[in-house]
């Protein structure tokens, strides 16, 4: 097929029938034309993945997939898709940097690539026209937690695709502590192009500031806008580039299917005009198929929320206002959790301290007192049988009225809430139960603005441009009861159980 640029970019159209395939040898391009590891004859690589990395042989090329990829290498076939007259960058081969850029076809067959050959070497029966533009591998990103995100699988694939990267690598333990293997089989198992490969071991803490949420990814991007910032910093473009794609996969003994673009390894690349642009690529090919164009996801998220995750918050139906009441002070005072500033700007993380103060008492017991910026906080978590209300002091969140409710990710089915009266705690933790989970700001008894996050209580099954919205809305409602944070929901929620102290 033909590729006819249009304003929205590149489009694929039938190759001519008179056009033969040819059968000459491809010249082939240092480093990324030579099969590293070979591959024994009729067979898959001689490597295989380790076992701290699983769901990774279904992704290796088959006997019968690497016989056709040797054909058509040889000429003998055409090539299902052709990206043509690209300059290719050779990420997996640092011996010759002075041909790191080469400008070559890439043969692609099923989800693999065949051949990277000198230009019209080779027939195809698609092509896509990526000449004078440059074609990377897909990004690899080994450092983020689903969970963190907010989003389904399906929905971050939308957000994440169309700026170039194609598979995470993550530590699926918290999805598992939620929802034993099937939480694991949630996250590598959509049916949208971006591949989730579960891992065992820690995850890297996040290469920028807080963990990214879809508010992070959408306004600063993904792994396209660290590659942005090293280059800026000073980095070459290779280099930043092949932190995020050929290292992260040979740190994790992927790169025999991942990181670079070479025979046998999975068509999954980036066609972009400039590099390290904050620009997101022209066209992203993951597994062989064109999955976003000019920074829209040609693809839907029509993976259904799982009916064994929704709706797994529960409270005791005796809960009342007057269950949050706080433990009688001792003589010396009751411990507190102070939140501490992190110092200038929106991004710094403040921090937590125990302090023992005097506090409002009513009826000798403590109560929150805006005055004072002390609030009440209740955790609210345990097994359906013997749900447990811990209920403390803390300061330092800025609320002048209402109350905060909010799921964490630190333990399975816990609620906490910190308001300024009971009653609101009430109508928060009640709110929160019924989404499922998520964030909801209450005053005066309604509900001021939510976010539902009903799947596993952690992440949202709606659009990711939705969910985006009801963040803006919980932050700006927190915002208006006098909450200091940046972003007062999520930055609450991080801290989970440790906002709670015994006196």
């Amino acid at each position: 097929m033909n590729v006819v640029r249009t304003s929205r970019g590149p489009r694929l159209m039938s190759t001519p029938p008179h056009a033969p395939a040819r059968t000459q040898t491809p010249a082939v391009m240092p480093g990324a034309d030579r099969e590293d590891p070979p591959a024994r004859p009729g067979g898959p690589p001689i490597r295989s993945a380790p076992p701290s990395t699983v769901n990774v042989q279904r992704h290796v090329a088959s006997p019968a997939q690497i016989a056709r990829l040797r054909r058509v290498a040889a000429g003998e076939e055409e090539a299902d898709l052709v990206v043509r007259g690209g300059l290719v960058m050779v990420a997996h081969d640092q011996s010759v940097p002075d041909q790191s850029v080469l400008e070559r076809d890439i043969l692609i067959v099923g989800r693999h690539i065949a051949a990277v050959t000198r230009p019209g070497a080779l027939g195809g029966r698609r092509s896509l026209d990526a000449e004078g533009r440059y074609v990377l591998p897909a990004y690899v990103d080994a450092g983020l937690r689903i969970e963190d995100t907010l989003l389904s699988p399906g929905e971050l694939a939308r957000l994440l695709v169309p700026r170039g990267t194609g598979t995470l690598l993550i530590d699926p333990t918290a999805l598992v502590a939620f929802g034993g293997p099937a939480g694991a089989r949630f996250a590598t198992e959509s049916t949208t192009p971006l591949r989730v490969l579960a891992r065992t071991g820690q995850v890297a803490p996040p290469t920028s500031g807080d963990p990214r949420t879809v508010t992070e990814l959408a306004a600063r991007g993904h792994l396209d806008h660290d590659v942005h910032h090293a280059v800026a910093r000073g980095a070459t473009p290779w280099e930043a580039i092949r932190q995020v794609t050929l290292r992260p996969a040979r740190r994790h003994a992927v790169d025999h299917i991942l990181g670079s673009l070479a025979p046998t390894r999975l068509a999954d690349l980036q066609v972009v005009t400039n590099l390290a642009s904050p620009a997101p690529p022209d066209v992203v090919v993951l597994g062989g198929r064109i999955a976003a164009e000019a920074g829209r996801p040609l693809f839907d998220n029509l993976d259904p929320a799982p009916t064994w995750a929704i709706g797994r918050i529960r409270l005791p139906e005796t809960l009342y206002a007057g269950s949050f009441p706080c433990p009688a002070p001792d003589p010396a005072g009751s411990a507190a959790v102070s939140i501490e500033s992190g110092g200038s700007g929106s991004s710094s993380r403040p921090g937590l301290r125990i302090v023992r103060l005097a506090p409002t008492a009513r009826g000798g017991r403590p109560v929150a007192d805006p005055s004072r910026d002390l609030q009440k906080v209740a955790v609210i978590g345990g097994p359906p049988e013997a749900v447990t209300v811990d209920v403390g002091l803390v300061r330092g969140c800025g609320l002048v009225r209402g109350a905060l409710g909010f799921t964490t990710a630190q333990a399975p089915g816990q609620l906490i809430v910190i308001g300024t009266s009971d009653d609101d705690l009430l109508t928060a933790a009640r709110a929160v139960e019924g989404m499922g989970g998520g964030f909801v700001v209450v005053d005066q008894g309604w509900v001021r603005a939510a976010c539902p996050l009903p799947v596993l209580g952690l992440m949202s099954e709606a659009p990711w441009e939705a969910v985006l919205g009801e963040l803006a809305a919980v932050d700006a409602a927190a915002a208006d009861l006098g909450c200091r944070f940046a972003q007062p929901l999520r930055t609450l929620a991080g801290f989970g159980c440790l906002l709670h102290t015994h006196p």
